[in-house]
């Protein structure tokens, strides 16, 4: 490992600190705007073992938000190039990628936190269990489409979610599967969706600064429980 490329974060975090996030295994759900984000915030703070899951291509239309690829990257797997991308930045970097639903990954391995940046509520939902049966601590990043403001963005609990549609389905789900939403961490706009409907946009600002409140939530919770 290359001391030098991470004095910066020793500086700041310490020499027991540092050497504490190298140790742990964080599994990222999807990596677009958000999860892409959060991936990088955790690879050049320091974080050196992930899981990485997704079974989406690369298109086009991601390049105005998602910071893990550029125009060279578009129809290859995501999990390919977010892996080339994350190596590219530490070579010493160990990451697996799935190039599969995050309903059929296996959670049986060693995993030390979960990001939860995916968009299907049944995928969604499935996170929620296994992490809860396997006692993975967790965070879900809720709707951030049709947004501008990235100063709404904020960690909460589930059941203190407002003016998110995907927030207020995730809470009927999860008491449907008696899940405890008082428990379950999440990051939330409180910006109201400035467009209405089935089509989302979005730009790079808010699903951004969800990944870097996400990686800020992992560093300071495996640094506060050490």
């Amino acid at each position: 490992m290359n001391k030098e490329m991470f004095a910066r974060s020793i500086g700041l975090l310490g020499e027991g600190n540092f050497n504490l996030i190298q140790e742990k295994v964080i599994a990222v759900f999807g990596l677009g705007g958000v999860g892409g984000t959060a991936l990088e915030a955790l690879a050049r703070t320091g974080f050196q073992h992930f899981l990485i899951i997704d079974f989406d291509k690369v298109d086009v239309s991601n390049l105005n938000r998602q910071i893990l690829y550029t125009n060279k990257d578009v129809n290859k797997n995501k999990v390919d190039a977010a892996k080339e991308r994350i190596l590219a930045i530490n070579p010493d970097a160990n990451i697996i990628s799935f190039n599969i639903k995050a309903q059929d990954f296996d959670f049986n391995q060693k995993i030390d936190f979960i990001v939860d940046a995916i968009d299907d509520t049944e995928g969604k939902l499935f996170i929620l269990k296994k992490a809860q049966e396997y006692n993975i601590p967790q965070i879900m990043s809720l709707g951030m489409a049709n947004r501008f403001n990235p100063e709404e963005v904020k960690v909460a609990k589930l059941n203190q979610t407002h003016n998110d549609p995907l927030a207020k389905k995730m809470r009927y789900m999860a008491k449907q599967m008696a899940l405890d939403i008082s428990q379950i961490n999440v990051v939330i706009s409180e910006e109201l969706p400035q467009k209405n409907g089935e089509k989302l946009f979005s730009t790079m600002m808010v699903p951004s600064t969800s990944g870097l409140v996400i990686a800020k939530y992992i560093l300071k919770r495996i640094m506060d429980n050490k």
